[in-house]
């Protein structure tokens, strides 16, 4: 989901909260005011929210709180640049994939044992903050795609690969004009949707402990293969048209949650509703979101480490995560709000009680988009077999990570 903010005011908080917790001399109010970095408002709604969960925390601890929001196409490049220049804020948003970098650079601190109770987050979401084993961050909020599906065309959802398969061929054989489903293709977007269907056949992607590539196996391969085993239902020609699930061209696709309001609003007439994804041995899913880090560099992070637990316990994290755009990572606030999802968003919180973490490594978004991605594709494009793209992708990560299994 990218946010966007333009005009003036987006430039003018970026500038006062840089000039804010830029270098130089420190003052005594220093202690207790914090610096906090956040990706750009999704709505104004979700600026309240935030503000109220800011003021509740001031007057709770007699502390000023300073948020600098900025858009999140430019965030990483601004967050870099404070890297490099050691004017970093004490706290701020980090991009999942990225915990990783800056933990193993040590840029971000380490989770100061008996801060918070490992147990009370999805643990999915708490190990997207894990880097050997260690915790860097906690889960501000998560998200992952699940099944749409056109009831008419799909009464009822498929649980299982071979009934999403017999699913598919049923409604392109009653009708040739319409896709079974969606595939996804061999993209960044692709990759990263393709290890919940990994996980689906009992696979994962990396053994990091021991340093072996593990999408090459035969989890990988039944993955891969369900996708080009679902395309002579799906017809690319059919299925690359504009908006084909939307405009009625094909019974399934898989998205996220951000498309559920979307759809209602600008397809008013489609009735569709969503389900986990199917599964070959066991349920899974893959796993996106923010995550919250404490800067090496920051001058309060006794301070930033209240406010982080303050905004993942269980009476803050629904607010925030849905003002965030995502699901909470706090497993109590889920259950006791689950209601207030709506029907259409429960298999998002079905998918994330199986989500699996990205492997903690530093190169992943390369690995994702020029490896896997590309892997992805030549399979779909029938240039090479499902295991040839994998064994060739898993050659080219062993040779990336310098790794030998």
């Amino acid at each position: 989901m990218i946010r966007r903010v333009t005009g003036a005011a987006a430039g003018m908080a970026l500038l006062a909260g840089l000039v804010a917790c830029g270098g130089g001399n420190g003052t005594a109010s220093e202690a207790t005011t914090l610096t906090y970095w956040m990706f750009q408002d999704r709505t104004p709604q979700a600026g309240e929210v935030v503000e109220k969960l800011r003021t509740d925390f001031e007057k709770a601890n007699n502390v000023t709180v300073k948020i600098v929001k900025i858009p999140k196409d430019d965030y990483n490049t601004k967050l870099g640049s404070a890297v490099a220049a050691g004017t970093v804020p004490d706290v701020g948003i980090l991009d999942q994939p990225l915990v990783a970098r800056y933990a193993l650079d040590g840029t971000i601190k380490e989770v100061p044992a008996g801060t918070v109770d490992e147990k009370i987050f999805y643990e999915g979401a708490l190990n997207t903050n894990k880097v050997n084993d260690k915790l860097y961050g906690l889960p501000l909020d998560h998200t992952a795609v699940a099944l749409f599906y056109n009831k008419k065309l799909v009464p009822t959802p498929p649980k299982t690969w071979d009934e999403l398969k017999a699913t598919a061929a049923k409604i392109h054989q009653a009708d040739p004009k319409i896709a079974g489903m969606v595939v996804p293709k061999g993209d960044g977007y692709g990759g990263w949707m393709w290890p919940g269907f990994l996980g689906a056949a009992g696979g994962s992607l990396v053994d990091e402990k021991s340093k072996k590539i593990l999408f090459d196996q035969q989890p990988g391969v039944d993955a891969l293969q369900l996708w080009v085993d679902l395309l002579p239902s799906s017809p690319r020609q059919i299925t690359d048209s504009d908006k084909p699930f939307e405009n009625g061209l094909a019974g399934m696709m898989i998205s996220g949650p951000w498309d559920v309001a979307t759809i209602k609003a600008d397809f008013p007439d489609l009735e569709f509703s969503t389900a986990p994804l199917p599964y070959k041995t066991e349920p899974s899913g893959n796993i996106g979101g923010e995550n919250a880090v404490v800067f090496s560099k920051g001058k309060n992070a006794e301070l930033a480490w209240k406010w982080l637990t303050f905004l993942t316990n269980a009476q803050n994290n629904t607010t925030l995560a849905q003002a965030l755009g995502g699901f909470p990572t706090n497993i109590e606030a889920a259950e006791r709000d689950a209601a207030t999802f709506g029907p259409d968003q429960a298999a998002f919180l079905e998918q994330l009680k199986v989500a699996q973490a990205r492997p903690a490594l530093p190169e992943w978004i390369q690995i994702n988009d020029e490896i896997i991605a590309p892997a992805i594709e030549a399979a779909l494009s029938g240039k090479v077999t499902s295991q040839q793209a994998l064994t060739e992708a898993a050659d080219k990560t062993r040779a990336l990570l310098k790794w030998n299994g």
